[in-house]
Formats: C-alpha cells, structure tokens, sequence
C-alpha cells in the first residue's frame, strides 16, 4: 500500500532485512524508536505470527503509533510503550529481534542501552541498528554520540554482543 511504500523509500535497507528473514515464526520483535509506528505496521501485516512492541520517548509519537496501530493493538499483537533506551523494564532474554533505525546516535548513555538490549535478546537473537552517518561539520555530525564503526563495535563488544559486523556501502555508510 502506500504508506508501506513510502515508508520503504525512507529507508529500504530496513525492509529488505527483514524481508529476507520473514520465514521467523512467532517471533517477538522490539522497535526501539519506533516513532509514529508505521514500520511496526508494516511488520504487524508482513507476518501475523510476530508479536511486536514498539518504544519511543516521545508522547507524541507513542499516541500516533497507537493510532496507526489500533488493530494490531487491539487482536493482543502489539504494545507501544513510552520510554527510552537503556531505562527499559522489559523481561530478560525475550525478543528474538530487536531493531533501532536512526535513532542510536541520540540516546543519553548509549553504552547502558546497548548492554539492557543484550540483556533482553533471547541466545541466537539479533539486535539491527541502521544509521546514515552524518556529513562532518553537520549539526547532526555535532549531535551524533556515534559516529564510526569502530565506535559502534567496541560499544557492542563491551556490551556483550559476541558477533558484530557493519555494512558501510549501503547508501555510502
């Protein structure tokens, strides 16, 4: 549909992933950041198997990724959740897939996020993180708490993340 389409644009590399995994069957899937919730959406009708949850910060986003999501919501397939990374109350050792798209580079303490998301990763589970890299000298250059991926690497290395490899050629890092 379009709002998938659109959403695809923003992002593919997103889409494409976990297109290509799509045969996990009730998988429980966490969207950190999840903004409006459109790619909790998007996942809600990929696969009715999965069981997602969605968090981000924002009040304003939590009450439009209710609202995209109210179905998914309502069947029991989905929870949105307000609250930030590394600060989450969520059981040990639950999702099998945990995602953060473009938001990373903004969490307070990313070190403690990136160790609560191991702690909350089943064994054999994945944790995607996609960013674009800021231009240097960009005001988001001067935001951005990561910003190469030995920085990246190490974080999740000391976090507890035993494999870990990035993919810089997408849209030239």
């Amino acid at each position: 549909n379009g709002e998938s389409k659109s959403l695809h644009d923003i992002n593919p590399l997103r889409f494409e992933y976990i297109k290509n995994r799509s045969n996990l069957k009730n998988a429980k899937v966490l969207d950190i950041g999840c903004g409006g919730g459109e790619y909790l959406a998007w996942m809600a009708k990929r696969n009715s198997t999965y069981r997602l949850w969605g968090v981000d910060h924002s009040e304003e986003m939590i009450r439009m990724a209710r609202k995209v999501n109210k179905r998914f919501i309502r069947e029991g397939r989905m929870e949105i959740i307000q609250g930030l990374a590394g600060d989450l109350k969520l059981k040990e050792r639950e999702f099998d897939l945990i995602t953060a798209f473009e938001t990373v580079q903004f969490w307070p303490d990313t070190g403690k996020s990136f160790s609560d998301i191991r702690r909350m990763i089943k064994d054999g589970g994945c944790f995607i993180i996609i960013n674009l890299y800021p231009s240097e000298g960009t005001k988001w250059w001067k935001i951005a708490k990561l910003k190469n991926e030995k920085e990246y690497i190490d974080m999740l290395n000391k976090a507890g993340f035993s494999k870990v490899s990035t993919d810089l050629s997408f849209r030239k890092g």
